[in-house]
């Protein structure tokens, strides 16, 4: 019996519409015991006559506090003492009941809610399940384009935040990531990719569930690499790890490697193919290298390595102390703090990395990797592939050369040899740990080059600020990726810079009668390079005309790029 009232308890407790049927049988019971008692009394206590309907509208005056005073004066103090109960048990049924049940009921039905499905039908759109600081660069990536995007979030409050801070950027739908529903409301059946943002188990279920609906490709977002397998059996499409591809260009930002970053897998990072039977080092490339101590070019302004009259080549952009320069001028000296960004053919590049920015040191360079996870792996696999050798400094044995203990202990360094490393690749899950461990590093070998990892985007200053020479942020890197791969037929992402803007390379579909200088007055866009199936040009003239079947290299910010992308 007590669980059964317990049970009658807690469903009126938990539903509002109970509570306010209950609210209206209490109020109208009061009205009517009212109306009988006034219309039993009334004609005793005053010797008048009163019909029923004469005494329910007397009551609801009294009640509602009306009160026209059709009945008065009245001669008896019991009908005046009646009168006023009539009038105090309506103000506390109405003025303070009516707030404390449906006051919360009301707010909650007036309040604004995301959509449920969409204004009107979309097709070759993409679909992003889930919201997260990796979705949010998603949407900025594919910002460039007129590719309409629509999120679904099942969390109703996210949902509405989104909803409103994308206004005009994305569509936003509320609903259950595995409800059939949600599907058919986002159109998923004609989008042309599908994007997971969730934990395996439940990307696989979402798989599974949607894979005979979607046309389109379906690209799945893991933290392990390792559950690649399992994801394409059940149907995706692409299985991406942004904790690995963040290993991968932090172990990049340490090689000097003359050749391209692409990903065979991933169609956005591929080389747009001008001409087959053109030679690959005839090919435009933009590159990134760590300059190391000892080579000839170190100390040196970039004035007086005149790459562009000797090779061909210019330096777009460059990192120096942990500082992006989107636009280095000549007098900028160029030391073991800086990354240059070399742009040129790769023949060219290959050429000034042997004459300019080899080393014999880099031969026998040494790397301490703090962290073995995911990211750490990663970049140890790349390091190790390029000859460097590392030491690993993790607080777990992992079966590689390491130290075990803390990285933020500085007999751990020291034993790891930070003092002796050219590179150090800071990888720990934490933040805190990462600026700690930079921070030590930092003291115990000023010369060492720091590449970190970061996971929030409040602790990339902390890093650079700590002594970083690059951060990765991790969230970025995945979003950039995921935005390779959906913009791969519109346009090629080579780079996306710390500043907001991006480095592009689009095909030209027609001849125009306009000069490059035309393009860059009319978007704002910065042209670097043209290359065709007759030219390969690094700074081109501002009078030259783009040809079709060109290929265009591009900076600018968002904006900038979106005209640039319609105009052509």
């Amino acid at each position: 019996m007590a669980v059964r009232r317990g049970r009658v308890w807690r469903m009126i407790r938990n539903s509002p519409g109970i509570q306010i049927s209950m609210y209206f049988l209490a109020f109208s019971l009061l009205v009517g015991v009212n109306t009988y008692i006034f219309y039993s009394y009334y004609p005793l206590l005053e010797s008048k006559p009163l019909s029923w309907t004469e005494a329910l509208m007397f009551v609801v005056e009294s009640m509602t506090t009306v009160g026209y005073g059709d009945l008065l004066p009245f001669g008896n103090d019991i009908t005046r003492f009646l009168a006023i109960q009539f009038m105090l048990s309506g103000v506390i049924m109405i003025f303070i009941v009516i707030p404390l049940i449906l006051a919360p009921f009301l707010t909650s039905l007036l309040a604004p809610a995301p959509p449920r499905k969409l204004p009107h039908h979309l097709s070759g759109h993409t679909v992003v399940m889930g919201y997260d600081e990796l979705t949010s660069s998603v949407i900025d990536s594919l910002s460039i384009s007129d590719h309409d995007i629509v999120i679904i979030e099942q969390d109703k409050t996210k949902a509405l935040e989104i909803a409103t801070q994308y206004r005009r950027r994305a569509y936003v739908i509320w609903g259950e990531y595995t409800d059939p529903g949600t599907w058919s409301a986002a159109f998923i059946e004609s989008a042309s990719y599908v994007v997971i943002c969730k934990d395996e188990r439940q990307t696989a279920n979402i798989v599974l569930g949607i894979r005979e609906q979607v046309k389109g490709k379906i690209i799945s977002i893991v933290d392990k690499l390792s559950f690649e397998r399992y994801l394409r059996y059940a149907g995706a499409d692409f299985v991406l790890s942004p904790k690995h591809e963040t290993g991968r260009i932090l172990a990049r930002h340490a090689i000097l490697n003359p050749a391209a970053d692409w990903e065979p897998d991933i169609p956005g990072l591929n080389r747009i193919k001008i001409n087959l039977q053109q030679a690959p080092e005839q090919e435009l490339r933009l590159i990134n290298i760590p300059v190391a101590v000892g080579c000839k070019a170190s100390f040196k302004p970039l004035d007086d390595l005149h790459l562009f009259e000797r090779f061909g080549i210019i330096v777009p952009f460059l990192w120096k102390a942990g500082k992006f320069i989107p636009s280095p001028g000549n007098e900028t000296v160029i030391d073991n703090t800086t990354s240059l960004f070399l742009f040129g053919k790769a023949e060219s590049i290959v050429a000034t990395l042997r004459e300019e920015f080899s080393t014999k040191e880099c031969v026998d360079a040494f790397a301490v990797i703090a962290g073995y996870g995911d990211v750490g792996a990663s970049a140890y696999q790349e390091l190790i592939a390029s000859g460097i050798t590392c030491m690993v400094v993790d607080s777990k044995r992992q079966g590689v050369e390491q130290i075990v203990g803390s990285a933020e202990d500085e007999t751990v360094l020291k034993n790891a040899r930070i003092e002796e490393a050219r590179f150090c690749i800071i990888a720990l899950n934490d933040d805190a740990l990462n600026i700690f461990t930079c921070l030590m590093a930092r003291n115990l070998n000023p010369l060492v080059r720091i590449l970190a990892r970061a996971n929030e985007p409040a602790s990339v200053e902390k890093l650079l600020r700590a002594g970083a020479d690059y951060v990765a942020l991790l969230p970025i890197i995945g979003g950039q990726t995921i935005a390779r791969i959906i913009l791969a037929d519109t346009v090629t992402i080579l780079f996306d810079l710390p500043n907001g803007e991006m480095v592009i390379m689009k095909r030209v579909v027609r001849s125009y009668p306009h000069t490059i200088a035309y393009f860059c007055r009319k978007t704002g866009v910065r042209i670097i390079g043209i290359e065709g199936p007759h030219r390969c040009v690094v700074s081109p003239d501002p009078k030259e005309i783009l040809a079709e079947e060109e290929v265009v290299i591009a900076i600018g910010n968002n904006e900038q790029l979106k005209k640039f992308i319609r105009l052509l």
